[in-house]
Protein backbone atom coordinates (compact mmCIF):
# COMPACT_ATOMS: atom_id res chain seq x y z
CA UNK A 1 0.00 0.00 0.00
CA UNK A 2 1.21 2.87 -1.36
CA UNK A 3 0.78 6.26 1.79
CA UNK A 4 1.42 8.91 -0.58
CA UNK A 5 -1.01 11.28 -0.25
CA UNK A 6 -3.13 11.99 -3.48
CA UNK A 7 -5.28 14.63 -2.34
CA UNK A 8 -6.05 16.79 0.64
CA UNK A 9 -8.60 19.64 1.35
CA UNK A 10 -9.70 21.33 4.88
CA UNK A 11 -11.60 23.77 6.60
CA UNK A 12 -10.87 25.72 9.66
CA UNK A 13 -14.07 26.54 11.90
CA UNK A 14 -14.54 27.76 15.43
CA UNK A 15 -15.93 25.21 17.53
CA UNK A 16 -19.59 26.51 17.87
CA UNK A 17 -22.38 24.32 17.26
CA UNK A 18 -22.93 26.01 13.73
CA UNK A 19 -19.65 23.84 13.16
CA UNK A 20 -21.27 20.62 13.13
CA UNK A 21 -23.65 21.35 9.72
CA UNK A 22 -20.62 23.30 8.32
CA UNK A 23 -18.57 20.18 8.30
CA UNK A 24 -21.27 17.91 6.88
CA UNK A 25 -21.67 20.70 4.38
CA UNK A 26 -17.55 20.11 3.93
CA UNK A 27 -17.80 16.54 3.48
CA UNK A 28 -20.58 16.43 1.16
CA UNK A 29 -19.37 18.78 -1.65
CA UNK A 30 -15.63 17.27 -0.79
CA UNK A 31 -16.93 13.79 -1.44
CA UNK A 32 -18.70 14.91 -4.58
CA UNK A 33 -16.33 16.58 -6.44
CA UNK A 34 -13.50 13.31 -5.34
CA UNK A 35 -16.55 11.44 -7.18
CA UNK A 36 -16.60 9.09 -3.65
CA UNK A 37 -20.55 9.68 -3.01
CA UNK A 38 -20.39 6.51 -1.53
CA UNK A 39 -18.71 6.95 1.34
CA UNK A 40 -20.45 9.98 2.25
CA UNK A 41 -22.64 8.66 5.10
CA UNK A 42 -19.67 7.37 7.22
CA UNK A 43 -17.50 9.95 6.37
CA UNK A 44 -20.01 12.67 7.40
CA UNK A 45 -20.86 10.47 10.66
CA UNK A 46 -17.02 10.23 11.38
CA UNK A 47 -16.11 13.43 10.57
CA UNK A 48 -19.35 15.57 12.68
CA UNK A 49 -19.07 13.25 15.24
CA UNK A 50 -15.40 14.40 16.11
CA UNK A 51 -16.15 17.76 15.33
CA UNK A 52 -19.15 17.62 17.30
CA UNK A 53 -16.93 16.23 20.33
CA UNK A 54 -14.78 19.23 20.14
CA UNK A 55 -17.47 21.56 19.89
CA UNK A 56 -18.99 19.63 22.88
CA UNK A 57 -15.56 20.37 25.04
CA UNK A 58 -14.81 23.51 23.70
CA UNK A 59 -15.39 26.39 26.40
CA UNK A 60 -18.33 28.88 24.67
CA UNK A 61 -17.35 32.29 25.78
CA UNK A 62 -13.55 30.99 24.06
CA UNK A 63 -13.88 28.07 21.76
CA UNK A 64 -11.08 26.22 20.27
CA UNK A 65 -10.84 26.48 16.95
CA UNK A 66 -11.63 23.15 14.85
CA UNK A 67 -9.65 22.17 11.33
CA UNK A 68 -11.56 19.15 9.42
CA UNK A 69 -9.49 17.87 6.75
CA UNK A 70 -9.90 14.93 4.10
CA UNK A 71 -7.22 12.96 2.51
CA UNK A 72 -7.41 10.26 -0.35
CA UNK A 73 -4.29 8.23 0.73
CA UNK A 74 -3.40 4.74 -0.64
CA UNK A 75 -6.35 2.97 -0.49
CA UNK A 76 -7.97 5.11 2.22
CA UNK A 77 -10.02 8.08 2.73
CA UNK A 78 -8.81 9.38 5.90
CA UNK A 79 -11.04 11.90 8.14
CA UNK A 80 -8.63 14.30 10.38
CA UNK A 81 -9.93 16.47 13.03
CA UNK A 82 -7.74 18.66 14.80
CA UNK A 83 -8.12 20.93 17.25
CA UNK A 84 -6.43 23.28 20.40
CA UNK A 85 -7.88 22.51 23.55
CA UNK A 86 -5.91 22.94 26.28
CA UNK A 87 -6.69 19.34 28.14
CA UNK A 88 -9.23 17.40 25.33
CA UNK A 89 -10.74 13.91 26.57
CA UNK A 90 -10.13 11.10 24.02
CA UNK A 91 -13.31 9.82 21.74
CA UNK A 92 -14.40 6.69 23.12
CA UNK A 93 -14.20 4.93 19.61
CA UNK A 94 -11.34 2.32 18.85
CA UNK A 95 -11.09 2.94 15.39
CA UNK A 96 -10.18 6.67 16.47
CA UNK A 97 -6.64 7.42 16.41
CA UNK A 98 -5.54 10.30 18.40
CA UNK A 99 -2.27 11.75 18.75
CA UNK A 100 -1.59 15.35 20.39
CA UNK A 101 -0.64 18.26 18.76
CA UNK A 102 2.93 20.61 19.73
CA UNK A 103 1.53 23.40 21.72
CA UNK A 104 -2.13 21.95 23.01
CA UNK A 105 -4.23 19.80 21.65
CA UNK A 106 -5.08 16.74 19.40
CA UNK A 107 -5.24 15.18 15.75
CA UNK A 108 -7.80 12.53 16.04
CA UNK A 109 -8.40 10.32 12.55
CA UNK A 110 -10.35 7.49 11.42
CA UNK A 111 -9.30 6.41 8.43
CA UNK A 112 -12.04 4.41 6.04
CA UNK A 113 -11.07 2.26 2.79
CA UNK A 114 -11.86 3.62 -0.51
CA UNK A 115 -15.12 1.59 -2.21
CA UNK A 116 -14.48 -1.26 -4.35
CA UNK A 117 -10.64 -2.00 -3.38
CA UNK A 118 -9.61 1.58 -5.31
CA UNK A 119 -6.55 3.40 -4.92
CA UNK A 120 -5.80 7.23 -4.40
CA UNK A 121 -4.42 6.98 -7.65
CA UNK A 122 -7.95 5.66 -9.47
CA UNK A 123 -9.67 8.18 -7.45
CA UNK A 124 -10.99 11.02 -10.34
CA UNK A 125 -10.36 13.93 -8.83
CA UNK A 126 -11.82 17.35 -10.32
CA UNK A 127 -9.83 19.43 -13.18
CA UNK A 128 -8.06 22.46 -11.61
CA UNK A 129 -7.52 25.46 -13.41
CA UNK A 130 -4.62 28.28 -12.04
CA UNK A 131 -7.37 30.60 -11.26
CA UNK A 132 -7.84 31.41 -8.25
CA UNK A 133 -11.57 33.21 -7.92
CA UNK A 134 -14.71 32.98 -10.17
CA UNK A 135 -15.04 36.64 -9.62
CA UNK A 136 -13.66 38.74 -12.22
CA UNK A 137 -11.27 40.92 -11.01
CA UNK A 138 -11.51 44.07 -11.36
CA UNK A 139 -8.74 45.47 -13.65
CA UNK A 140 -8.62 49.33 -12.13
CA UNK A 141 -7.39 47.39 -9.30
CA UNK A 142 -10.74 48.20 -6.89
CA UNK A 143 -12.24 45.73 -4.98
CA UNK A 144 -14.99 43.58 -6.37
CA UNK A 145 -18.22 44.42 -3.87
CA UNK A 146 -19.85 41.86 -2.73
CA UNK A 147 -24.08 41.31 -3.29
CA UNK A 148 -25.37 42.76 0.00
CA UNK A 149 -28.38 40.39 -0.53
CA UNK A 150 -26.34 37.29 -0.97
CA UNK A 151 -24.78 38.25 2.35
CA UNK A 152 -27.59 38.59 4.17
CA UNK A 153 -29.15 35.69 2.67
CA UNK A 154 -25.86 33.46 4.10
CA UNK A 155 -25.11 35.38 7.56
CA UNK A 156 -29.00 34.54 8.07
CA UNK A 157 -28.88 31.11 7.03
CA UNK A 158 -25.52 30.64 9.17
CA UNK A 159 -27.54 32.51 12.12
CA UNK A 160 -30.12 29.76 11.88
CA UNK A 161 -27.36 26.66 12.33
CA UNK A 162 -26.36 28.42 15.67
CA UNK A 163 -29.23 28.19 17.61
Amino acid sequence: MSTRTTQVDDLRLVAQPSAVPCTELFVRLILADWSLLPMLERASATATRLVGDVVDQSHPSTPAFVTVRLQVRGELLVVEVEDDLPAPRPPDDERIGVRPRSGGGRVSWCEIPLPGGMSAGQVQLPRRQGRRTLVDEPVSGEPVAADPQVLERLLNRLSGWSG
